[in-house]
């Protein structure tokens, strides 16, 4: 069905909630605070976010606020003892909820199926894009091509929405790094190349006709049909 991040040093301590979202139909990996080490990067390929809260609230609210900026799903912070202005705080550093450890790893798992079951419903309306036989539905980040469902990365569907937003004008290559990787000294016009190559064996589907032109030097260009 999807993906769950789960960022936390207590990965023994939440098996059960684990166990109970793969039930679900999710696939889960658990990364420790050392990925916060360096820059985050800006694309996760995941559906839903949980961080276990640490003993250290002012470095959880910085990292909290790390997730939020960096990822487009919910973000959902976990902990056990919590007063309520602490919890207005993780709020304003922009969660989408508290999940208290205390709770019945059943109930957490089956109201995360909901929130991206509810995501998906209602994104299904906007952000669809058709060219050709080619539908790309940025909500959901998937490209739709021949009845097959190919997924887009986080970082990918970025690019693509810098790109349909400037559909058939140039969009220089420092302006698209910078949507795509929020100036992430790791991104460079290589790394963007190999994100551009991908995406182009997902969304071509005539070489005669190309969804996305290089402008050697300048940068990238969507072509989006013209109706008259």
């Amino acid at each position: 069905m999807g993906n769950v991040l789960i960022i936390s040093e207590r990965a023994k301590r939440l098996s059960e909630l684990v166990s109970e979202i793969e039930i679900t139909g999710f696939q889960v990996l658990v990364k420790r605070y050392s990925v916060f080490d360096s820059k985050m990067p800006s694309g996760f390929n995941y559906d839903f976010v949980i961080y276990d809260l640490s003993s250290d609230f002012s470095e959880d609210l910085y990292r909290l606020r790390v997730l939020v900026s960096n990822a487009l799903v919910p973000v959902y912070a976990c902990g056990k003892s919590l007063s309520d202005a602490e919890e207005c705080e993780i709020y304003k550093a922009g969660v989408c909820g508290v999940i208290r450890t205390a709770t019945n790893p059943k109930v957490t798992a089956l109201r995360i199926n909901a929130i991206t079951e509810l995501l998906i419903k209602t994104s299904r309306v906007s952000n669809r894009i058709v060219i050709g036989p080619v539908e790309i539905d940025l909500n959901n980040r998937l490209i739709i091509k021949e009845g097959e469902k190919i997924k887009l990365t986080n970082a990918e569907s970025k690019i693509l929405r810098i790109l349909i937003k400037n559909a058939n004008t140039v969009v220089d290559k420092d302006s698209v790094i910078q949507h795509a990787w929020n100036d992430d000294e790791s991104a460079t016009d290589n790394a963007l190349g190999i994100h551009i190559t991908r995406l182009r064996q997902k969304v071509e589907y005539d070489p005669n006709s190309p969804v996305i032109d290089t402008i050697w030097g300048i940068g990238y260009r969507f072509n989006k049909p013209i109706l008259d």
